[in-house]
């Protein structure tokens, strides 16, 4: 899925309006995009609008008790990833890369 800031956003600064970005997860139906710093963070979905809606097949799709959507590669879904990513886990940074950088390739 690849999506386009709607309008500049105080709120995020860190997100342009003219960049296309490639969702790499979705979590409580927020959109986990790598932002103009590389970093992996969540933003609101709502924000967005959806340039294609595209989502790789291997994506593994749950829903919480609101109904809130939860979406992401096999490798990516385990419980705590991303809290081990940002604590810097070498391991878990490596999978992280390597996973993005083949869904990255294949949507080219």
């Amino acid at each position: 899925m690849i999506v386009k800031l709607k309008t500049e956003h105080p709120d995020y600064p860190d997100i342009s309006p003219e960049q296309p970005y490639f969702v790499i997860g979705i979590e409580a139906d927020d959109y986990r995009i790598l932002n103009d710093a590389g970093k992996p963070y969540l933003y609101p979905a709502h924000i967005f609008h959806i340039i294609d809606p595209r989502e790789p097949s291997n994506w593994i799709t749950e829903y919480g008790p609101d109904n809130e959507r939860y979406a992401y590669p096999e490798t990516l879904n385990e419980a705590g990833f991303f809290e081990d990513y940002f604590d810097g886990k070498d391991q878990t940074l490596s999978r992280f890369w390597h996973i993005v950088n083949k869904h990255l390739s294949e949507a080219a």
